[in-house]
């Protein structure tokens, strides 16, 4: 794997600015028409909630700690620009922003130029690097990862019995995660932005009060994407209702 991702449009990185804030902005080469807006604004909300549900958390950032607020957001024809504050993740995590606006550039609106203002940057030898966020090493549940050489398991057993509006709460957290998949967020040098993503199953999953299974058919993807699932379930565990085990296996 190379160590720099190539990307087909310039990136300026700035380290201006209070601690806690991220600015980006970005040039269009060509005029964005109203279908590129909608799909640019979803790409913008993904990386926002992935942010917001400890996805973008780290080795030294605890997923319950972890956050960042979308304060300002611009789009026009020619351009657009997003300003987030509160902004409490791992630094490693703009190379999933970087592959989330490389999504754009391919799949929405060409790109001229993208401009990111971020201190954190301060804290990595080079931002165009391949480096994702990696686990959180004291997930407060037990984790088991077996065979992933074909299609994969994921079994996630509660403490306790949930109701289904609980139950509910947590597939719509750990969609956030799939969904940033299928928007370019862990593509690496191997997987374009545009044509990466966790498939699930037909059967897609099965559901109880005290346990969720997921079916992964294919992970068209760098494998640290599952360091982000596994953030995400330790934010689960803090914040909607306690996780006893994650198995994934055959």
């Amino acid at each position: 794997m190379s160590e720099i991702m190539q990307r087909p449009f310039p990136v300026r990185f700035e380290t201006t600015g209070p601690p806690d804030t991220l600015e980006v902005s970005v040039v269009f080469q060509t005029p964005a028409d109203q279908t590129a807006k909608d799909g640019l604004q979803e790409v913008l909300t993904t990386f926002t909630k992935l942010g917001e549900v400890g996805g973008l958390a780290g080795e030294k950032l605890a997923p319950g700690q972890s956050g960042m607020t979308l304060n300002s957001s611009r789009v026009t024809s020619q351009e657009t620009n997003w300003g987030f504050q509160n902004v409490k993740i791992d630094p490693r995590s703009i190379f999933i922003l970087l592959n989330m606006i490389h999504y754009i550039h391919l799949e929405n609106v060409p790109l001229k130029d993208v401009r990111i203002a971020w201190p954190a940057l301060k804290q990595l030898k080079d931002p165009m690097a391949i480096e994702f966020p990696e686990q959180w090493p004291q997930l407060s549940f037990a984790l088991d990862i077996g065979e992933m050489l074909d299609d994969i398991d994921v079994v996630i057993d509660l403490e306790q019995p949930q109701e289904d509006s609980t139950i509910e709460k947590i597939i719509e957290t750990m969609s956030v995660w799939l969904l940033a998949t299928h928007r370019g967020a862990y593509a690496d040098d191997s997987f374009d932005p545009s044509k990466s993503a966790v498939f699930l199953g037909p059967d897609v999953m099965e559901l109880s009060p005290a346990r969720i299974v997921w079916f992964i058919e294919i992970m068209r993807c760098s494998e640290n994407a599952l360091d982000g699932f596994f953030n995400v379930l330790e934010w689960v565990h803090q914040n909607i209702a306690r996780i006893k085990s994650v198995e994934l296996g055959p």
